[in-house]
């Protein structure tokens, strides 16, 4: 069987497309499955977050930590959210604040927090004492004299809400983050390599319409004449 013109350009250029296509779109792809945008518009994160600012959240995230800031689901305290704010205590933890101290206590050291607004961690002047259940967690905002955080509602197990409620961790994520430079990069290396594919294929099929396939031994179905 004769082999067609344009043939293995043709599987070329499937080959490097599909590649092409595979390393340009999955970056986005893949930042799209994992990370979520989220738009700031209250002051409760200043001096940490300006209003206006976008965070890159991660979504599902496996494990919760002290100090993360994170968006949740404020459902327990009757609100819709997102909300934005910072993880404080945990599970087990015995956070504390008395109107006049320096510092809150957490399990009765001073909790360094240096992203608080004007270094006022008591700014707002609420006074609590709240052993947090295991699987709960105290959210309190940065901006601690403007932020509807776990102080203001009491009333709803002491003001923590599950851990289940977190909906994203910042990831802290930029343009000269090393894994959305690396993703870049990728990105861009699909580009060449999807251009080469179309302009083989392209190649291939022009070679398919301007040379015939040549047909070598007896044609199936042909009739034979003998000659008179």
């Amino acid at each position: 069987m004769a082999r067609r013109p344009g043939r293995r350009r043709g599987i070329w250029a499937i080959a490097l497309m599909v590649l092409g296509i595979a390393l340009a779109a999955g970056p986005y792809v893949y930042m799209f499955g994992r990370f979520t945008p989220v738009k700031q518009f209250s002051e409760n994160m200043l001096p940490t977050i300006p209003v206006g600012e976008v965070l890159v959240m991660e979504k599902d995230p496996e494990e919760v930590r002290h100090g993360d800031v994170i968006t949740y689901d404020p459902a327990d305290w009757g609100f819709d959210g997102p909300f934005v704010g910072r993880v404080v205590a945990l599970g087990g933890d015995h956070i504390a604040y008395a109107a006049g101290d320096r510092a809150l206590t957490l399990n009765g050291k001073p909790l360094d927090e240096p992203y608080v607004r004007d270094g006022d961690p008591g700014a707002g002047g609420v006074s609590f004492a709240v052993s947090v259940p295991q699987g709960r967690m105290f959210v309190l905002g940065d901006n601690r004299g403007n932020s509807a955080d776990s102080r203001f509602h009491p009333e709803s197990h002491e003001g923590t809400l599950p851990v289940s409620a977190v909906t994203g961790i910042d990831a802290g994520l930029n343009e000269e983050a090393p894994l959305v430079m690396a993703l870049g990069l990728i990105s861009l290396a699909g580009v060449p390599l999807l251009l080469t594919g179309f302009g083989l294929g392209i190649a291939s099929l022009v070679a398919r319409r301007r040379r015939p396939v040549e047909v070598h031994g007896p044609v199936w179905g042909a009739t034979r004449v003998d000659a008179p």
